[in-house]
């Protein structure tokens, strides 16, 4: 129920996976919760794929908040439970922002108000949440399949603001979109001081890319044993180089270690940036090779893209690899 109060409103399918070991057995929860009048449920049409579903959302009740503040969760109620509600535009942004709590947990989440809160961003800003770790925040934005160009140069604008957080999270829903903000991003030369934006697809992988090479407290020991078979990642010491390099990787054969660059992880930003930074006269002088990973899929495209780039390899990675060190879940739907 506190939970209700701070996402406003979440779908029962949602419910059930973040909170029961079944939906029959949530069902018969939230059924008894509603009979007691501490929450409402009501069905709304969801457009997904070109299709319309329905799914059934679920708010608290004035009953509700109340009993939050005689249980002590809630301080004092600052919303009608009726201002809960949501728009028919929030709440498709609101409902993904949600799944993406719900499929990444045990991370700290905010949602887009308390984001927007934090860093004084307006109530129009894009962002529809955020994730805290170790490392600080993660700024989450969400591109639907027929997002308009003007809504990308929002959204570019909003990253450019620098609120100094650790990472941007932009996840989208059709590769069409993908290519037209990755455009975007090139033609206006998007500089982020270093703090990666993350390109994702809103779908199990990129939840999985997420959950196990971003935001994980083992992220770095995760990524390690990934690419174990070319030896050992290591990371490169900040404030030591001038290049922006993330990783090393150390090799038996005695050669110089290279430096490495991943984009498996979707960091739009990073492969420009090092080499930018690391040019053919610096490579000259260290003399240390580049290894950049990338999708198996992808690698021809990289090395067209780098072609006269002579210091760099180009090393696939498959997806079989990476999804088996993925844990099953289910997919977004």
């Amino acid at each position: 129920m506190q939970e209700l109060y701070e996402l406003r409103e979440i779908t029962k399918r949602q419910i059930a996976t973040k909170h029961f070991a079944s939906e029959k057995y949530a069902n018969k929860r939230l059924y008894i919760m509603k009979k007691e009048g501490l929450i409402t449920t009501k069905v709304y049409g969801q457009r997904t794929s070109g299709q319309t579903k329905t799914a059934a959302y679920v708010r608290l009740t004035e009953s509700g908040m109340n009993l939050l503040v005689e249980r002590g969760l809630l301080d004092s109620k600052s919303y009608r439970a009726r201002d809960l509600g949501l728009s028919i535009q929030q709440r498709q942004y609101i409902t993904d922002a949600n799944e993406l709590f719900v499929q990444i947990p045990g991370i700290p989440f905010m949602d887009s108000r308390e984001i927007k809160k934090k860093y004084h961003l307006n109530r129009g800003n894009l962002t529809v949440g955020g994730f805290s770790n170790h490392q600080g925040d993660y700024m989450i934005f969400i591109l639907n399949g027929d997002a308009k160009e003007t809504t990308l140069r929002k959204i570019l604008m909003e990253i450019k603001a620098k609120k100094y957080v650790s990472g941007y999270l932009v996840y989208y829903k059709s590769s069409s979109v993908k290519r037209a903000f990755e455009t975007l991003c090139h033609e206006q030369a998007l500089v982020t001081g270093g703090v990666p934006l993350y390109m994702l697809p809103f779908d199990t992988w990129g939840i999985e890319i997420t959950r196990r090479y971003i935001l994980s407290t083992n992220a770095f020991l995760n990524l390690q044993e990934l690419l174990s078979s070319y030896g050992t990642l290591t990371r490169v010491k900040e404030g030591s180089n001038k290049h922006g390099f993330l990783y090393g990787m150390r090799r038996e054969d005695g050669l110089l270690t290279p430096y490495v660059i991943e984009v498996i992880t979707g960091d739009i930003l990073i492969l420009k940036r090092c080499l930018r930074n690391y040019n053919v006269e610096a490579y000259q002088r260290e003399g240390r090779r580049v290894l950049l990973f990338c999708y198996e899929d992808e690698v021809q495209r990289y090395r067209d893209e780098l072609l006269s780039v002579t210091y760099v390899d180009v090393i696939g990675v498959p997806k079989l690899v990476m999804e088996s060190s993925f844990e099953g879940r289910d997919a977004i739907t």
